[in-house]
């Protein structure tokens, strides 16, 4: 009786970790909706609305002035680095770690500072438009913050699964 119990709890034990293993490759609501609120992030730090830096430590960087990120999370580029990764994947995150926006200045991050607005809102919605299994399609719809001017912004987004996990592999 005690080794058909053995048997019996190994089996389960063992029907458990499968089902476990295979709903860690899903790409679940809340992944895609932290995947999408990182992104929307770092939209807007490299292109409307920079992270805190301090405007007194200014560097030189391709002949234009920056200042140093003072935001704990990611004020070495290491940690801006793993930022990006974090939540993008091949050439995608390559571009954003290039752009002359936010820049690494001696293993530190720094940003220029300029700001051009951000009309979005933060309330989007999503539909999952195509999936097979490692690679998932988004549409994201991202009203703007004025109700009136009936803008809505539609960004695709390509989610893929990589060793670290899901991340962007695009967005257009």
């Amino acid at each position: 009786m005690k080794k058909i119990l053995i048997i019996i709890t190994l089996t389960l034990v063992l029907i458990l970790c499968n089902a476990c293993g295979d709903t860690s490759q899903k790409l679940t609501d809340d992944a895609i909706t932290a995947l999408i609120d990182i992104d929307l992030q770092i939209s807007k730090f490299l292109y409307t609305e920079p992270p805190a830096s301090n405007y007194s430590d200014t560097a030189e960087y391709n002949g234009r002035e920056y200042y140093r990120v003072e935001e704990e999370e990611f004020d070495t580029w290491d940690e801006w680095d793993a930022f990006i990764r974090g939540a993008y994947c091949g050439q995608l995150a390559e571009d954003a770690l290039a752009t002359d926006t936010v820049v690494n200045i001696e293993g530190n991050t720094y940003s220029n500072g300029g700001s051009r607005g951000y009309d979005l809102s933060d309330n989007y919605t999503y539909e999952i438009t195509s999936s097979d299994g490692n690679t998932v399609t988004v549409l994201m719809r991202n009203p703007s913050r004025d109700p009136e001017d009936n803008y809505v912004n539609e960004t695709t987004y390509t989610f893929k699964l990589t060793n670290d996990g899901w991340r962007i592999e695009n967005k257009f």
